[in-house]
């Protein structure tokens, strides 16, 4: 997760010379090693570095050719030098770390992320894509839109030998849930004290089991997820020659999760933007949501790339339309939109937890818990949206045998 859902890629926006001798040696020994090339005939001193960000799980440096130096073959000018840091030791991170490069791997293969150049203990050397983070306008336009709808289909329809179990979602809640502290209203900063009133009077944890209890009202086919489907996370490629020119970064969250989560995550988005420069540092328009038209423009691009998909995999298969073929239902523009109205709860309440839990630990300037309460207003304003469901649901958890075409027919009325 981006710190603030933003990330700049320009080189002018990147932070000052890294002067440390360590990390230019590696960079310089992995380069020669992993890339050849004009990379073994410079000096270290000749490389241009720049960190772009750092933690304790990530350190992620532009590394460059010296100016006027330019490729001998294919390899790249340029790239990303990714190290894991300190809490990347444990096995529960060992194991994440290789899903993480097995995914990245594939994605690559695919145009569907940035190419993987090399993978070594400790780091992996990433392909650095000139372009900027997706604007607001952009997202919203049909022209992008679409391209978003495609990329989302893509990636859904991508078969990942990682686990299909679809535990992140709850998985994700809960962990986030057991990092948040008490608040304390009082050890928050004076322009964020109201917010933290606000937040510190709910029961989320409460809230997080009412909500996956809730969810399980639609059917959501369970698909390989980004699950983090923002502007920052969708890069608009600076040559426009490529055939696709969106890609997405950022799959630090990627698993198999309902397909709704995606969907509705990415149309609430469409109420932020994260380029304000002052306090609370995003602006939030609940009018900017997509439309019904602009929804089901988004979800017939969606169904149509999916579709295509799957055939195509059927007939490298050997396999027939007929032969495994998918529930029709599933793609129905109507369900699609129901599961979305459900999922959007979760997207909500997902990242107010986020931002509580960043809140409380990150020194970036955001206001996080502003952010966490207009979040928790967002959910509040669509449970209302979704209250009939909300009392079917109480019904039929009421009843042995929940009376399923009744739930239907309140999915309808959406």
């Amino acid at each position: 997760m981006n710190e603030h859902k933003s990330q700049e890629v320009k080189l002018e926006k990147m932070e000052t010379p890294v002067q440390s001798d360590k990390v230019r040696e590696k960079a310089y020994q992995l380069c020669r090693e992993y890339l050849q090339g004009s990379w073994k005939t410079i000096h270290p001193h000749q490389l241009v570095i720049r960190q772009i960000s750092g933690g304790l799980s990530n350190l992620v440096f532009y590394v460059g050719l010296p100016p006027g130096s330019k490729p001998k073959g294919r390899e790249p000018p340029s790239i990303l030098l990714r190290l894991f840091g300190e809490l990347s030791a444990g096995p529960a991170q060992q194991y994440r770390l290789i899903t993480e490069t097995v995914v990245y791997t594939m994605l690559a293969e695919r145009n569907l992320g940035p190419k993987l150049f090399g993978v070594f203990p400790g780091g992996r050397l990433e392909e650095f894509i000139p372009g900027h983070p997706l604007t607001t306008s952009e997202m919203r336009s049909p022209e992008f839109s679409n391209h978003v709808a495609r990329n989302v289909a893509l990636v859904h329809s991508l078969e990942v030998p990682v686990s299909k179990e679809a535990s992140w979602l709850a998985d994700t809640l809960r962990s986030f849930m057991s990092k948040i502290s008490p608040i304390c209203p009082e050890n928050v900063p004076y322009e964020e004290k109201i917010a933290a009133i606000t937040v510190s009077k709910w029961d989320l944890r409460k809230e997080v089991d009412w909500l996956l209890s809730f969810l399980k009202v639609v059917d959501s086919p369970v698909v390989f997820s980004h699950n983090d489907i923002n502007t920052g996370n969708i890069l608009v490629r600076e040559d426009g020659s490529n055939w696709d020119p969106v890609v997405f970064i950022d799959y630090e969250f990627a698993s198999y999760n309902f397909r709704a989560f995606d969907i509705a995550n990415h149309f609430n988005e469409w109420m932020y933007d994260y380029g304000r420069k002052d306090f609370p540092y995003y602006h939030r328009n609940t009018d900017k949501y997509p439309t019904r038209r602009e929804q089901e423009r988004w979800v017939r691009m969606y169904i149509k790339t999916y579709l295509e998909q799957q055939q195509l995999q059927q007939e490298n298969n050997g396999g027939s339309p007929q032969q495994d073929g998918v529930n029709e239902q599933h793609f129905q523009e109507s369900n699609i939109l129901k599961e979305v109205a459900v999922f959007s709860l979760a997207s909500h309440l997902l990242w107010t937890l986020w931002s509580l839990k960043q809140g409380q630990n990150s020194n970036i300037p955001f206001a996080y818990y502003s952010f966490a309460s207009d979040k928790l207003e967002d959910y509040t304003n669509h449970k209302e949206k979704v209250a009939h469901l909300i009392n079917n649901h109480s019904n039929c958890n009421n009843q042995e045998n929940g009376n399923g075409d009744a739930m239907q027919l309140e999915l309808a009325d959406l």
